[in-house]
Order: C-alpha cells, then sequence, then structure tokens
C-alpha cells in the first residue's frame, strides 16, 4: 500500500467478479485510527494503513474480463489484494472506461476541492427544526459508468482497430477510433430518450474541437434504434447514429453527407 496515492484506482472485487470502483482520497498510516475502524482479534495483527475515497461507483466486471484487461488467463484466480502499476493499471483503466476526479482536475474540467474549507457553525438544538440535512453537488463525469460501459466494451470488440480515448480540457471521450476510413468521436448513452441524446450531442460537440487530429465522424452509440425526432436531432448536425441490434450486432444510421460536410468546419473550428 506504500505505492498507492490520491487519485489511484481501487476496484472492490467479490463473488468473481468487479463489484465497484473507487477512487483513493487520503491516505495514511495510523494505528489507533485502523484499530478504531477494524478491531483486531485477539493477538491479531492490526491494519495499519487507512485511506479513504473520493468517488465510489458500483460496478459488475466480470473476473474474466477483468483478467483479459490486465494479461492473465481468463481463469486467474484474483488474490485478497493485488496492486497494479504502470501498463496493466492503465489498460484496467482504460478498457473499463474509469474517469477519476483527480484526472479531471488536472485537466482543468473540474475546480479541486478547497484547502481552507469553511469553518464550521455550531446551531442551537432548539433551533434545528430539520430532521435530515440534504446537500447536493455539482454535476461531473461519472468515475465508473456502469449501464453504458458494456455498450461500449461490446461495440469496441466489433471493430478492426484498436479504439482509444482523448483527454482535453473538456473531459475524456468515450471512444476515438483512427481508421482507413478517417477519425470518428463516439459518445455512449445507456438509454435512447431525448435527454441523453442531447447530452451526448452536447458532448460530442465539445470535444470534437480538441481531437488530436481534425474529425472525419462523429457518432452516438446508443442501446436501441432512436425515436424519429431524436435521430432528426443529429442528424441536423451532422452526427451518425450506431445502434445495437443483438449481442455484438450494431447498426449505423449515417447522417447526410451534405450536413456533415457543412458540420464538419464547425466540429474542427479551435
Amino acid at each position: 500500500m506504500s505505492k498507492v496515492r490520491t487519485g489511484d484506482v481501487a476496484l472492490f472485487t467479490g463473488a468473481k467478479k468487479v463489484l465497484a470502483v473507487g477512487e483513493v482520497g487520503a491516505i495514511f498510516v495510523n494505528r489507533e485510527v485502523a484499530d478504531v475502524l477494524w478491531p483486531p482479534a485477539p493477538g491479531g495483527k492490526s491494519w495499519h494503513t487507512v485511506y479513504s475515497l473520493r468517488e465510489f461507483v458500483r460496478a459488475e466486471v466480470p473476473y474474466e474480463e477483468l483478467a483479459e484487461l490486465i494479461g492473465y488467463a481468463r481463469n486467474y484466480g484474483f488474490p485478497g489484494q493485488l496492486v497494479l502499476e504502470g501498463d496493466r493499471a492503465r489498460a484496467v483503466i482504460e478498457g473499463l472506461g474509469i474517469t477519476t476526479r483527480t484526472e479531471l482536475e488536472r485537466l482543468g474540467v473540474e475546480e479541486p476541492p478547497a484547502r481552507d474549507p469553511l469553518p464550521a457553525q455550531r446551531t442551537p438544538l432548539e433551533q434545528h427544526h430539520t430532521p435530515i440535512v440534504t446537500f447536493e453537488r455539482a454535476a461531473s463525469t461519472a468515475l465508473y459508468r456502469r449501464e453504458e460501459q458494456p455498450l461500449v466494451t461490446e461495440y469496441c470488440a466489433t471493430l478492426a482497430t484498436t479504439p482509444e480515448r482523448f483527454r482535453s480540457p473538456v473531459g475524456l471521450c468515450d471512444i476515438y477510433v483512427q481508421d482507413p476510413a478517417g477519425v470518428e468521436v463516439i459518445e455512449a448513452k445507456s438509454r435512447t430518450e431525448h435527454a441523453y441524446v442531447r447530452e451526448a450531442l452536447s458532448q460530442l460537440l465539445d470535444y470534437a474541437p480538441h481531437s488530436p487530429r481534425p474529425v472525419d465522424r462523429l457518432a452516438v452509440l446508443v442501446p436501441g434504434p432512436l425515436d424519429e425526432r431524436e435521430l432528426r436531432l443529429l442528424h441536423r448536425y451532422g452526427v451518425d447514429c450506431i445502434h445495437r441490434v443483438s449481442p455484438g450486432v450494431f447498426r449505423r444510421t449515417p447522417a447526410p453527407d451534405d450536413r456533415r460536410r457543412l458540420m464538419k468546419r464547425a466540429w474542427t473550428d479551435n
């Protein structure tokens, strides 16, 4: 655990799958605190290392998929604790489409937390009438999008070339493809309703000018066919729709060529 740092990714496993994805927050060694959290058995040893999580999202990734990303045999039996570094760690993060808050802060997409939080204020009990205290946090890119990622993985397996992602000041795209047909940026959504399609469209238009190479196509990847209204919305901006037909089978409904040519300048204009 001495190698672990704030912003590292933690996968929580059990029942032969990844059950959750977390992002490491504070990490420290303190026996007294650790023993309060995990009282040692009589005569047993203490767990001295303590770490918090900045983010925590439930997941459901089979061991076989995780082992394949790392380069291990599909029947590899994962031990109780395993620290991955370098290419293997990157393969897991990229393969599962994990986006940490620390990375977004480094890119300038999100503001890091204030170093000096506001001082705590005492409130007399008799003046506090609300039984439950709630708060809202600003929207941010999810650490791990449980619904979209299986769709992304399934689609990427159908491609003849190895897809990538690119980082930019506005975030990380879902899929970045470079092949003989050109450069394409794809944003995936788990549902086909208007709000999801509109969000995907805005993300694509935001990502496109930051592409490492000029973009030839933009596309939204969804689990089923779109209604006519949503399809017209994408085609109005020259964006294709790719929808899942059956396991491992996807169908593209391309935008009209004249509309794509018209919009292409806006996509690539920095």
